[in-house]
């Protein structure tokens, strides 16, 4: 049984960090696109997704993850900065 419970737990936990780096990545790429649509002078578009992002951000704000989150988000943020 001790051995079952410890297996929920690693299985819950690579689980909640799976899915804060698809959080952090998503939210990255919703910025980056956010700005195309700004040098495109589409404002509403631009909007829509920096506030798609935010709202991402925002569920990791004020918690134990919210570091670690943001830590993946800004390597994902400047990831192709970083390629070219």
């Amino acid at each position: 049984m001790k051995h079952f419970v410890s297996f929920i737990f690693i299985l819950f936990m690579f689980a909640s960090c799976s899915s804060l780096d698809s959080d952090a990545k998503k939210a990255a790429e919703l910025n980056k696109e956010s700005l195309k649509y700004v040098k495109e002078l589409d404002l509403e578009k631009a909007e829509k997704l920096y506030m798609e992002a935010q709202e991402i951000i925002s569920e990791y704000k004020g918690t134990d993850k919210n570091e670690e989150f943001l830590q993946a988000y800004y390597n994902y943020l400047t990831e192709e900065t970083k390629a070219n």
